[in-house]
């Protein structure tokens, strides 16, 4: 069968956004399907500015407003020139290990010519988080992840799909609860994800692992060049998403330091003057397997620290960020593993022994071939 997938693929740092779309791509193919991305542009359909034009005028004439808007704009332009300065080949990744449909800028366009298929799926990543922006924002963006395009008889599934967040406001629950009724099945990554499909009237959604749990380490292993792309030394992986400052990264070249141990820093954002690394997808792979300790606040880094066997310590998400914090909580569950949260400064978690994965658990109750294809 055809299979089109529509989640996030466009980002040039973000290495488990890439790696949960080679996941499922290839499980696919191992079951004889032909899958293939969807290639919506999410943020061109992103309706910024959206808001009355008094209430735009009120929050323009905020000091407060002016000021943080003029550091996020300077701020993001040394982001965009640290990028072209060390590009990661994400795209190249892309095109050697995804199928991929043409670009589709809208909704509207997805709705006007849409990828022949026979199944849609929308997932895995957080396909159903609208992050800041709500409804009146996001509202293109969560009718095409709704999958609100395309012939009706095609049939609409969520794999793994993650609200990235425990609660929903009602305007978009009224605005999601038809959409919703639409899909022919629905999984979700996460526990609570299921109390929201079951508030919108889905009271059907059954529990799906991350995609990257659905293959062993091998598969993994067999992406990079052996130990071409790690450090001689041994290392510590501190890879650091959202990066605003308000961790003491510090602690964490400290420890490294105290157990004679380099440290490989990668992360899409900074706010210090610690040396970076920049690898590509499969290199990044690579550093995760062969690393001795692993420390991140990234979900996937989390999943690929578990493959690897590694020894491993998450750092809490804060602020608008802490909702994503669930999905953490979610998967300790899921696989009965005691959380490894680093608490504050201490980070004694790195010392306790590495977890022992278990296959069965790790596949999952609901995998692809029961959600997606059953019966094909």
């Amino acid at each position: 069968m055809k299979i089109g997938i529509i989640t996030y693929w466009k980002s040039s740092d973000n290495y488990g956004e890439q790696l949960q779309n080679y996941a499922l791509q290839e499980y696919l193919r191992g079951l004889g399907h032909e899958p293939f991305l969807i290639r919506y542009d999410y943020d061109n359909d992103t309706i910024y500015g959206s808001r009355p034009l008094h209430i735009r005028l009120l929050r323009a004439c905020n000091p407060a407003r002016l000021i943080k808007h003029f550091k996020v704009k300077r701020y993001n332009k040394k982001l965009r020139m640290d990028r072209t300065l060390h590009p990661r080949g994400f795209e190249t990744f892309r095109e050697q290990y995804l199928t991929m449909s043409i670009v589709y800028p809208s909704i509207n366009d997805l709705r006007k010519d849409p990828p022949e298929a026979d199944i849609y799926v929308t997932g895995s990543d957080q396909v159903w988080n609208t992050y800041a922006g709500g409804l009146t924002e996001m509202r293109n963006r969560l009718s095409a992840f709704f999958l609100d395009f395309g012939n009706k008889d095609v049939r609409r599934v969520s794999y793994a799909a993650s609200w990235g967040r425990d609660m929903v406001p009602e305007d978009e629950q009224v605005f999601i609860r038809p959409l919703l009724a639409r899909f022919d099945r629905i999984s979700v990554r996460e526990s609570s994800g299921i109390d929201l499909c079951c508030q919108m009237g889905r009271e059907d959604a059954v529990p799906a692992l991350d995609p990257v749990l659905l293959h062993d380490a091998q598969k993994y292993r067999d992406l990079y060049p052996g130990k071409a792309c790690a450090p001689d030394k041994k290392y510590l992986l501190f890879y650091y998403l959202n990066n605003d400052g308000s961790y003491n990264i510090r602690v964490v070249f400290d420890w490294a330091a105290s157990m004679d141990l380099q440290v490989v820093y990668v992360t899409d954002d900074w706010h210090d003057d610690h040396k970076r690394s920049f690898p590509g997808v499969t290199e990044w792979v690579g550093l995760v397997d062969n690393a001795e300790y692993v420390v991140t606040n990234s979900y996937h880094c989390c999943l690929f620290a578990l493959i690897f066997g590694k020894r491993f310590g998450i750092i809490r998400r804060k602020g608008e960020y802490q909702g994503m914090n669930t999905r953490m909580d979610s998967l300790f569950k899921t696989l009965g593993i005691t959380p490894r949260y680093i608490e504050g400064d201490d980070l004694g978690i790195l010392e306790r022994p590495a977890e022992v994965l278990d296959p069965k658990k790790a596949r999952g109750m609901y995998p692809p071939e029961d959600i997606i294809v059953p019966g094909a």
